[in-house]
């Protein structure tokens, strides 16, 4: 019996369903739902072998460029040549459909145990902590889709996602997933309108760089962010133009002073385009406050800066580039490059040790070894410059990543 029939075979058993659909794996059906099983066992290893973050257990083991050590601290001078294995990118899912009488109600869980894990890591048991990744609702009907929910943003266009086997890739992307409530519809001849009200971070902050001031927290949010996506697809490929607005608010670190506001934007144009068999994705998105929706700032060019009268914002712009060739139905590589490009804000005052600009390259190859699994090896290469010195010893300070990405990846079906 094969593997797939052994897990439907199971979950009839433990769930009141009639059976599995024997041409969909994975699936069962009851009455007018339809019940979905997926997900994957990875392990992911790197070898890296300049510097890496210190902190892989509470920080982030996969490519994070913006927060690679700079050449003249004690971690690039003297680590050198590190490795890392984890099966913490391993996931689970359930999608449910269901016939109602005003549309297709569908529903969507999934979660990995790629959390931060500061107890229970490589020195104990090497456990890791569940997270949620998705977690909505949508309806879909002659009118259009509307969902609520935890996704993927709206700024976030994954057919424009680079191939690779980093589990992060590129920091040119907006890789946020966040609660929103979402409306797509037919716009006009093959295109689609989406409007989404997103999750802004309020009095917990985006990071450690939102704590401080004499009352504590200083960050604070009244309304949403508000995102459009203007998208289409064809046997050519995709295309999206998107924007999104961000209110920043942020009370006075003097006491009696109130707050101040100020509104960031973000701008992005991206697509897939394939030819011959292959295919080339490039995206770029640029704004002012664009903030977490640029991976790449994330360190203090996430934040606006209050000068006391008013919030200043931080200017970026991001790019990318990927190509991929299928040789066969076994084997494709891929080339990926991308750059993100930040502007000083005028009232940061000091702003050695922040990025200034940041080049990525990856260059990888996949065999697809089972019909349910593959391994992919990759290249990295990563470079970091900053406005200026944080240690007095050059005009300014560079972080290095040099780092091989390998994974085994089995579908559980």
């Amino acid at each position: 019996m094969t593997r797939s029939k052994l897990a439907a075979m199971a979950l009839t058993l433990a769930l009141p369903f009639a059976g599995a659909a024997e041409d969909a794996p994975g699936t069962w059906k009851w009455g007018d739902s339809t019940l979905k099983l997926y997900g994957y066992v990875q392990l992911d290893a790197t070898f890296d072998f300049l510097s890496r973050d210190p902190n892989v257990e509470g920080n982030d083991w996969a490519t994070v460029a913006a927060v690679t050590p700079l050449d003249a601290t004690f971690d690039a001078k003297n680590k050198k040549g590190q490795l890392y294995l984890t099966a913490r990118t391993s996931r689970f899912g359930l999608a449910t459909t269901t016939a109602t009488a005003v549309g297709t109600l569908g529903t969507k869980l999934e979660g990995d145990f790629n959390g931060v894990n500061l107890e229970q890591g490589q020195s104990f048991t090497n456990s890791v902590l569940f997270r949620l990744r998705h977690a909505y609702g949508e309806l879909t009907g002659s009118a259009g889709t509307l969902l609520a929910g935890q996704t993927w943003s709206t700024f976030l266009d994954l057919p424009s996602y680079p191939d690779v086997v980093d589990f992060n890739g590129p920091g040119s992307f907006a890789l946020v997933r966040q609660p929103m409530i979402k409306y797509t519809s037919p716009a006009f001849a093959g295109w689609t309108l989406t409007l989404a009200a997103e999750n802004a971070p309020g009095t917990d902050g985006n990071d450690v760089s939102d704590l401080g001031g004499s009352e504590g927290i200083t960050a604070f949010q009244s309304i949403p962010d508000f995102h459009a996506n203007l998208a289409t697809s064809g046997d050519w490929g995709t295309f999206s133009l998107r924007g999104v607005t961000i209110n920043y608010k942020r009370a006075s670190p003097t006491p009696g002073e109130g707050s101040h506001s100020k509104q960031g934007y973000g701008l992005a144009a991206s697509g897939s385009f394939k030819f011959m068999g292959d295919t080339l994705v490039a995206h770029a998105e640029g704004g002012g406050g664009i903030g977490r929706y640029l991976l790449n700032t994330i360190n203090g060019e996430r934040n606006p800066v209050d000068s006391g009268t008013e919030l200043f914002l931080w200017d970026a712009l991001a790019y990318h580039l990927g190509y991929t060739h299928v040789w066969n139905p076994q084997w494709r590589s891929n080339l990926v490059w991308s750059q993100t490009f930040i502007k000083p804000n005028p009232a940061a005052g000091d702003i050695s040790g922040l990025n200034q600009r940041i080049d990525q390259a990856f260059v990888n190859t996949f065999w697809t070894f089972a019909k349910n699994a593959s391994f992919g090896i990759e290249y990295v290469f990563g470079r970091r410059a900053t406005f200026g010195s944080a240690f007095g010893a050059t005009a300014r300070d560079f972080g290095r990543e040099s780092r091989i990405n390998a994974s085994f990846h089995y579908n559980l079906l």
